[in-house]
């Protein structure tokens, strides 16, 4: 049952009783306060549903004040305006002035059916009155702050005409441009852009646009108090960054190729010295060179690492695919990592489930990506065990899960959304670990990316960690069980 809740804004007693005497069953609640703004806030503290305003209130020849009750909350209720039987006049002002109905006074019969009766008959277009309002106010709201944006921002109509544009893109684009195809004024085509005739809703899209500089557009769609679509486009200029991208990733290519040249000469003459062939070493001679070729193999890696970040930086990323099995792949892992496990006690595993089919990748690439994984998990151990298994995707036997799991000491939970990130390294104060760069676990996440597969990891803190990846099943085998 529907409740309506009145309030009675004026001085009138008589008006007041009358309305009074007039409430029967529990349908209705009435309040009275004077009218004022103190009233109208007491009005908007009681949820009035229908505002009933004493034309005494204010002089003869005055207007109701509607705007003065939406400044004060009431900005959904119909207002009725209560008039002496003998002011014709007061009555067609006040529903001039935007009330939805009046009633005489002095009050002779109960005036609620009426009141009710013209809320129940505007509701409806009200409500839409009132949310074009809001809709209205919002997108001015949002047009000011864009006016004092650097970037340029512009709305156009669903038939793609300019309807505004703020200062930034008058400025790249000239004054005087309203009413223009956004495509042809700014973008210099004939026809609208593939991108944002093909989306119905948001879009993304770059362009070069006719000050020679690139921009990043983000467009979204909006409705206006009338309720007709637009859309609003953003532009950030992304020429700075592009060419600061450029030289950085020279940067890094020219470097990491110049430091392979060295680094080979001091590895060729580390083991030199290692098997002798420079004349006998004394046991402190051969750990001094062994830690220089242990620390020319970290550099090497980390050179290799910057090599492939670049490349996955730069889209030059590719991958040598083929049929390969899982086993021949860990069969290598192994072989490379076994020495580092025994050096530390680390008992050392690897498990494939029976049956399980061939997958089509680089055989290089995913072995580079267990390497890392099962590297970090014995550089961040002191002993414990750490297994390597291949099987079938839970619930999916058309990919393999690989899965490498230890008993190290686990991962931060409030690092763990975070390791994937380029550069990224967990800090552990009370450990000593060999210093990364932060690359491998990035690096690991685009090669199987590259594959169409997803890396993730599960760690509790103290007691291991879990990292998983999976990717598709090679489709000319089957699996056999």
């Amino acid at each position: 049952m529907k409740v309506y809740r009145i309030a009675y804004l004026g001085e009138d007693g008589e008006v007041a009783l009358a309305c009074e005497a007039a409430l029967k069953g529990d349908d209705l609640r009435f309040m009275r306060g004077e009218g004022d703004r103190q009233g109208m806030e007491r009005a908007v503290e009681f949820n009035a549903d229908i505002i009933l305003w004493d034309k005494d209130n204010l002089p003869p020849d005055a207007a109701i004040p509607i705007e003065q009750m939406r400044e004060a909350g009431l900005d959904r209720q119909p207002v009725v305006v209560v008039v002496r039987d003998s002011d014709v006049e007061g009555a067609v002002t006040s529903l001039g002035a935007g009330a939805s109905d009046f009633i005489y006074k002095p009050i002779r019969e109960n005036p609620f059916p009426r009141v009710i009766a013209a809320f129940n008959a505007g509701a409806r277009q009200r409500r839409i009155d009132w949310c074009n309002r809001v809709i209205e106010n919002t997108n001015n709201q949002i047009r000011g702050i864009f006016a004092t944006l650097s970037d340029p921002v512009y709305v156009v109509s669903p038939d793609y005409q300019i309807l505004w544009m703020n200062h930034t893109a008058e400025e790249i684009f000239g004054e005087g441009q309203l009413g223009g195809a956004c495509y042809h004024i700014f973008f210099d085509r004939a026809e609208p852009c593939d991108v944002c005739a093909r989306s119905k809703g948001s879009a993304r899209w770059r362009a070069t646009l006719k000050n020679g500089k690139n921009y990043r557009f983000i467009s979204a769609v909006t409705r206006n108090s009338k309720g007709e679509t637009e859309k609003l486009a953003i532009g950030m200029d992304i020429t700075p960054d592009e060419e600061v991208g450029k030289i950085h990733k020279i940067f890094i290519a020219n470097v990491s190729h110049d430091l392979r040249t060295p680094l080979a000469a001091i590895d060729q003459y580390a083991n030199i010295l290692l098997e002798g062939l420079g004349g006998a070493l004394t046991d402190d001679q051969v750990n001094y060179v062994d830690v220089i070729r242990r620390s020319s193999f970290r550099l090497r890696n980390l050179v290799e690492n910057l090599i492939d970040a670049n490349k996955i930086l730069s889209g030059g990323f590719k991958l040598k695919l083929e049929v390969v099995e899982i086993q021949e792949i860990l069969d290598i892992v192994l072989g490379r990592l076994q020495s580092q496990a025994d050096d530390k006690g680390i008992m050392l595993q690897a498990q494939v489930s029976e049956g399980l089919p061939p997958v089509y990748a680089d055989r290089a690439r995913i072995a580079q990506v267990i390497a890392n994984l099962a590297g970090n998990s014995i550089k961040f151990a002191e002993q414990g065990m750490l297994q390597i298994r291949a099987g079938f995707m839970p619930r999916d036997e058309g990919r393999v899960i690989v899965s490498v799991e230890d008993t190290g000491i686990g991962i931060p939970k409030e690092d763990l959304g975070k390791i994937f990130e380029l550069f990224y390294r967990v800090e552990k104060d009370k450990v000593y670990v060999e210093e990364g760069a932060g690359l491998g676990l990035s690096i690991s996440r685009e090669i199987i990316r590259a594959h169409g597969g997803t890396l993730w990891a599960e760690s509790i803190e103290g007691m291991g960690s879990a990292f998983h990846f999976s990717i598709p099943a090679h489709k000319g085998q089957a699996a056999v069980r």
